[in-house]
């Protein structure tokens, strides 16, 4: 990957075309940028506040997080990947894994 490249943006207006490029965007860099998605500014902002309360735990809260299937749980920032940081819910659909995870982390599920 050529570091002078920006990551791939997707743009959903235009989607089943655009879904080889969200493949590979996958596969080769891990990430991409999502526009045109219609998600409200506000809500995009409330995501961002409760994801950096969570983020910015202490480290001995965020240990909590266990592994529900082998990586899963909360990965630290490391040498090799010092900007990368997560939280694992292995089954957002599932009200037992949300109580589950909030309990981990202390957080209300309406956090």
């Amino acid at each position: 990957m050529d570091k002078t490249q920006s990551i791939p943006t997707i743009d959903l207006s235009d989607f089943p075309a655009q879904y080889e490029k969200l493949r590979r965007s996958s596969e080769e860099w891990g990430c991409f940028r999502v526009v045109n998605h219609n998600i409200p500014f506000e809500l995009m902002q409330e995501m961002k506040q409760v994801v950096r309360s969570l983020l910015d735990l202490p480290i001995q809260i965020k240990q909590n997080n266990v592994d529900v299937i082998a990586g899963s749980g909360y990965w630290a920032p490391s040498p090799k990947n010092p900007l990368y940081e997560a939280l694992g819910l292995y089954d957002m659909a599932s009200s037992q894994a949300v109580h589950t995870f909030c309990s981990q982390l202390d957080a209300s599920p309406s956090q």
